[in-house]
């Protein structure tokens, strides 16, 4: 086996690692694992630079020609392609869980400002709720 081809591997086992991570954070997610998830990032963020490592070692190296020459490692790198892709589309559907989990936790706490003090509620300029714990105090009757 060529250098080249041991790379190409090595790409293959980083996403492969990448994509498990993935699912894990998704199901950190789902479970809201806040521990979890921020081990998992942290995984996530050096599996990611060892991937752009490996990549750039890929794209400085001088027989990359053989990348798109060679038939065996032009399947490879379709391999590659798809499997890139597959994270990618992963790691969209993580970030719409996120942003929904963010939605309700917002909601939540809007919940919970409203039912803390109902007489005091009020909007900010960005239309959130907000209590002012002023209102009302210098009453003197």
């Amino acid at each position: 086996m060529t250098a080249i081809a041991k790379l190409v591997d090595q790409q293959h086992a980083h996403l492969a690692v990448l994509k498990q991570i993935i699912l894990k954070e998704k199901g950190a997610l789902a479970d809201q694992n806040a521990d979890l998830l921020l081990s998992l990032a942290s995984e996530k963020s050096q599996c990611l630079k060892d991937l752009k490592a490996n990549d750039d070692i890929l794209a400085a190296h001088s027989d990359k020609t053989q990348l798109t020459q060679q038939a065996e490692l032009i399947h490879k790198m379709d391999i590659i392609k798809a499997a890139l892709t597959e994270c990618k589309e992963l790691n969209e559907q993580n970030a719409s869980l996120i942003e929904m989990n963010l939605a309700s936790l917002n909601r939540f706490a809007q919940a919970l400002q409203a039912s803390r003090n109902a007489t005091s509620l009020t909007y900010n300029d960005k239309g959130k709720t907000s209590t002012i714990s002023s209102l009302g105090n210098d009453l003197k009757a």
